[in-house]
């Protein structure tokens, strides 16, 4: 009779953790999944992510939700008001202006980002910059030059994510010669065992032979094609392909499993498209790359939000390009990049998270 107690118990609280356990699913004005947003509480203390579904598993019982996500505005919700759980989010409207392609030397581009990490205790490590690219036809090289201010909730933090992550971070915000789209499309539409399918909505899905890496919106009305996909599975499948050795492959692939087990990184990213659908490398419109872990010392959860806009798009020789590049300078202080925004109509910070970065930088002052 106890054991049958105790086995009934067990089973009881199951069904209540069970029951705790609410997800939402966040969709945009056309019932389209949302991927990658963002989810805290008011207080900007990390809830979670969505998946490339749109899903958010657990919210860990919290009642006000706040949803941010690079493409779309951001947004407050109170749980109890939501049927079945579902968010809908409304774009956007970041664009970049159309320009006469020129035949000159160089494609100048100007972009901006920002990072936010956030974690249990909320945003604790802001980055924003603004970068110079440069693209010569010759020889298809790309070449940078950036500015950036940077401030941490710890000394620690903000040292490490400067020295390991900074350059990582201002690479992501390169243009580079080729897009996702391209890389999958390639080969009659398979590459490394990567292919892309149209679903019966006329979405086109990019899958491997076990699951779904991703999606590839496209409006040839608005001239702009959106991709978005797991970033790590898209990786894996890329270094796998580019592997000619299989000793190398091997050991390449005891990395990518020990990275998978420390953090998931997964991009979006907009570029703009002609009439054909071609996109070239000066129609970058935007990205963001969410990047989730644990921090080993802490064992708390975290994101680190990176987005990141392009400004300005000019084609120009080399005479022009140091006048140009003059002309675009930007002083480093947080308020210089406030106002650097604003001047571009960049979609400002959530609201909940600005409060806490302002506070990283008044704690400096």
């Amino acid at each position: 009779m106890k054991r049958f107690l105790l086995i009934a118990i067990v089973m009881l609280l199951g069904c209540a953790v069970d029951v705790c356990a609410q997800s939402i699913t966040v969709l945009d004005d056309d019932g389209v999944p949302v991927a990658y947003v963002a989810v805290t509480n008011d207080q900007g203390q990390l809830i979670g992510a969505t998946n490339v579904n749109g899903v958010l598993e657990d919210i860990k019982g919290n009642n006000v939700l706040c949803l941010s996500h690079v493409a779309f505005k951001p947004m407050t919700v109170n749980v109890a008001d939501l049927t079945d759980g579902v968010v809908t989010m409304e774009g956007t409207s970041y664009s970049l202006p159309d320009v006469e392609v020129k035949p000159k030397e160089l494609l100048y581009m100007q972009t901006y980002y920002r990072v936010t990490y956030i974690d249990e205790d909320g945003p604790i490590y802001y980055r924003a910059g603004v970068i110079d690219n440069t693209y010569e036809f010759a020889n298809q090289k790309v070449n940078t030059k950036s500015k950036s201010i940077s401030e941490g909730g710890s000394g620690l933090l903000k040292f490490l994510l400067n020295t390991i992550a900074g350059g990582v971070i201002e690479d992501k915000c390169k243009i580079h010669k080729e897009s996702t789209y391209q890389l999958v499309n390639s080969n009659d539409g398979k590459w490394a065992g990567v292919s892309v399918t149209t679903d019966s909505t006329g979405r086109k899905v990019i899958r491997d032979s076990e699951s779904i890496l991703g999606y590839i919106d496209e409006d040839m009305k608005d001239g702009k094609r959106i991709t978005t996909f797991d970033n790590w599975l898209f990786k894996k499948h890329l270094e796998i392909a580019k592997e000619k050795n299989e000793k190398k492959k091997q050991k390449k692939q005891e990395e990518l499993d020990k990275a998978e087990e420390e953090e998931e990184r997964s991009f979006y990213e907009v570029y703009r498209m002609n009439e054909e659908g071609y996109s070239a490398i000066g129609d970058f419109v935007m990205q963001q790359l969410l990047v989730k872990g644990v921090f080993k010392r802490t064992k708390k959860q975290y994101i680190l939000v990176l987005e990141s806009f392009a400004t300005e798009t000019a084609y120009i020789d080399k005479k022009e390009f140091k006048q140009t590049r003059k002309e675009n300078e930007v002083d480093k202080s947080y308020e210089d990049m406030l106002r650097y925004e604003k001047a571009h109509n960049i979609p400002p910070l959530a609201p909940h998270l600005k409060v806490q970065v302002d506070k990283l930088f008044e704690k400096k002052k």
